[in-house]
């Protein structure tokens, strides 16, 4: 396989996270006689705050790829298979609701981390995000959902079970007062990947501009990096 055809088949998001592996991996620390002078070391040259900062770093790249695997399952094959069983519905939406919530605890982390301009207004506008409103009263917070803003009652939430389909193109959420708020997911978790796509991008062409790397370790990188530009434009 070509490193094209191996690109081609890989999600946007889970280059981005093999880039920042390969940062991890290949960024250069030197002088260092045990595991715990490398680590104090490698927390300098990431200029991370805290020696335990790197070895979140892994923990985000991790989370990312993991995540990612539950999306793009739903991305190709939807909320129903062969099996067409309720049992696997569920497993499926609540599956992808909290992989995306997943995903925004890593990308907030990485956001501080790497010290990225305006995160506090990133931050917001991840956690603002359709799917993640749609986790909270879907997977998480179902039977005391708490609107931003408001001095209200708690919500609650239920689905209606005949609005599941192959796609969630008519998720249809009942509330305390009986109004029935429809959701298309594929589109919004489309949104909020695209969401993570862009930040991901300034992440890594942030580091990809002010470091050094052997050469033949920037070219890895450049060339992953590269090929996204162009998937992306």
């Amino acid at each position: 396989m070509t490193d094209k055809e191996y690109l081609d088949s890989t999600s946007t998001v889970a280059i981005y996270a093999e880039i920042l592996l390969g940062i991890l991996r290949y960024v250069s620390v030197k002088n260092f006689s045990d595991e715990v002078e490398y680590q104090n070391k490698l927390t300098k040259v990431l200029k991370f705050e805290k020696n335990y900062d790197p070895d979140l770093f892994r923990a985000c790249i991790d989370l990312l790829e993991d995540s990612q695997y539950a999306i793009e399952e739903v991305f190709k094959n939807g909320l129903i298979t062969e099996s067409n069983s309720h049992g696997e519905q569920y497993l499926r939406l609540y599956g992808v609701l909290n992989a995306y919530y997943l995903q925004l605890g890593a990308i907030t982390d990485l956001v501080r981390l790497f010290n990225l301009d305006g995160q506090k207004q990133i931050r917001a506008d991840l956690k603002s995000a359709k799917i993640i409103e749609l986790r909270n009263k879907l997977g998480s917070h179902t039977t005391s959902y708490i609107h931003a803003g408001e001095g209200e009652e708690p919500d609650f939430y239920r689905l209606a079970m005949t609005s599941i389909d192959k796609w969630g193109s008519h998720l249809s959420l009942i509330g305390r007062k009986r109004e029935i708020e429809e959701v298309n997911l594929i589109a919004i978790m489309g949104q909020f990947t695209k969401q993570v796509e862009a930040v991901l991008d300034k992440i890594v062409g942030k580091e990809l501009d002010r470091r050094q790397f052997k050469k033949e370790h920037f070219e890895w990188l450049k060339l992953r990096y590269d090929y996204l530009q162009e998937r992306i434009k």
